[in-house]
């Protein structure tokens, strides 16, 4: 199986800008979402229950919120780590500074070996015709993908 693209046209943010002002990038185009209950069943189908699934994730959500907020990174096996990514806005003296500079952090993930691999052993194939920014691609408007 591959993964479906198209072309969208943006405006160009590189060094080149001046010279060529458009450029085409690809995004992925998703099928459909496959849903946690789709998950635990097949999940279930190697004889754990979905109840117990369930109940181990809900869990591991809550343990990861917990380690995190404590300054942690997360280890979760071999699916990857969990860690918080903190951006702020800058003071100039070390005194002027205040935690409310800090931004609300990111959650970033970092996968495991085997979800490195399928990164690498991707395969893509385009799906459709080229977007342009102003058509909005026929999903509600724009170049981005919107978010139910």
């Amino acid at each position: 199986m591959s993964v479906k693209y198209r072309l969208v046209e943006r405006n160009n943010m590189g060094k080149d800008k001046e010279e060529t002002p458009k450029k085409l990038y690809a995004q992925p185009v998703y099928s459909d979402l496959v849903g946690f209950e789709e998950l635990l069943g097949e999940i279930s189908e190697a004889g754990i229950p979905s109840n117990q699934v369930k109940g181990v994730m809900d869990r591991m959500n809550y343990l990861i919120k917990k380690h995190l907020a404590a300054g942690r990174r997360v280890q979760f096996g071999e699916f990857g780590n969990f860690r918080y990514g903190v951006g702020s806005t800058g003071a100039a003296e070390k005194e002027e500074f205040q935690t409310n500079m800090i931004k609300i952090p990111r959650i970033i993930f970092s996968p495991g070996a085997t979800l490195r691999k399928a990164r690498k052993d991707a395969n893509f194939e385009k799906k459709e015709e080229i977007v342009t920014k102003n058509d909005g691609g026929g999903n509600g408007g724009g170049d981005r993908p919107e978010i139910e």
